[in-house]
C-alpha cells in the first residue's frame, strides 16, 4: 500500500505495535532489581521509558516492559536507602514553582506508599496521590521517607503549586513516632530551603478553607513542626 503525498509517492510500511506489559513500581523497588525480575536490559528500559536518571523513580509509576507477557511478581518490601534527605528530595527542579506543603494523616494505623498507591488506583485516583510518604514501622519503616511518582515526575496534584506529604498513622488515635517527627522536619527544611517555601505556607489538611476534614487529626501539633523546621541547627 502507498500514501499519496504532493507529487512523490512514499510507501506505507505497517510497523506492529510494541509488545510488553506495564509494571507498577512498587516501595523499595530500583530499576536494577525490575530489570533483572523481568530480565530485560538496564539500558532499553531506561531508553523505552525515558529515563535518564535510574535513581529518580517513584513509588507508584508506571514502567512499560518491552516483550513480558505479563506483569511479574517483585521481591517483598525493603527500605530503600538513601544517604541523606537531600538525596530523598532530588535535585532542584523547576517544572513547578512549589509555594505550599499540605500535611496529611493516612487515617490508618499501619500502611506504605505501595499500599496508598493501590487504593488510590482502585478509586480512579490516578495512582499515590501523595508526593511523600513518612512511614510509622507498621507497613514501612519507621520514620522511612518514600517518594511517589507524582515527585519524581514534578506534577501537581488538585492544587496548583501545592506539595503533598502524608504520614502513615491515625493521630486521633495515636501519636506521631519519634522516627516519623525527625524525618517530617528534616524533609520539611531540605524543601523550604531548595524551593524557597514559607514556613507560614506550611498546613494541615484541615486548614485549607472548604476542606471539611479532621486530618491529620488532634494529636498533630503543627507548630511544634513549624518551630523544628524555622530552628537552623
Amino acid at each position: 500500500m502507498i500514501w499519496l503525498s504532493g507529487c512523490a509517492t512514499t510507501p506505507y510500511v505497517s510497523v506492529p505495535p510494541p509488545t510488553g506489559t506495564y509494571h507498577i513500581v512498587g516501595s523499595g523497588q530500583t530499576l536494577y532489581s525490575i530489570s533483572k525480575v523481568y530480565n530485560v536490559d538496564l539500558k532499553e528500559l531506561m531508553r523505552v521509558n525515558g529515563i535518564r536518571n535510574p535513581g529518580q523513580l517513584g513509588v507508584g509509576e508506571r514502567l512499560f516492559i518491552p516483550r513480558a507477557p505479563v506483569p511479574l511478581y517483585i521481591a517483598p518490601y525493603h527500605p530503600r536507602e538513601y544517604a541523606s534527605i537531600e538525596q530523598v528530595v532530588g535535585k532542584k527542579q523547576y517544572e513547578v514553582k512549589w509555594k505550599y506543603i499540605t500535611l496529611h494523616h493516612s487515617a490508618t494505623l499501619e500502611g506504605s506508599a505501595e499500599a496508598f498507591d493501590r487504593n488510590h488506583r482502585m478509586r480512579k485516583m490516578g495512582g499515590l496521590f501523595y508526593h511523600f510518604v513518612v512511614g510509622n514501622g507498621k507497613g514501612s519503616g519507621d520514620g522511612e521517607i518514600e517518594v511517589g511518582w507524582r515527585w519524581r515526575k514534578q506534577k501537581e496534584v488538585n492544587r496548583k503549586r501545592d506539595i503533598q506529604i502524608c504520614l502513615v498513622g491515625d493521630y486521633n488515635r495515636q501519636e506521631m513516632t519519634a522516627g516519623q517527627e525527625e524525618a517530617l522536619t528534616k524533609l520539611l527544611k531540605v524543601l523550604v530551603a531548595k524551593y524557597d517555601i514559607s514556613v507560614s505556607n506550611i498546613r494541615r489538611h484541615k486548614d485549607i478553607e472548604g476542606r471539611a476534614t479532621e486530618c491529620p487529626g488532634d494529636s498533630f501539633d503543627l507548630a511544634r513542626i513549624k518551630k523544628i523546621v524555622r530552628n537552623k541547627n
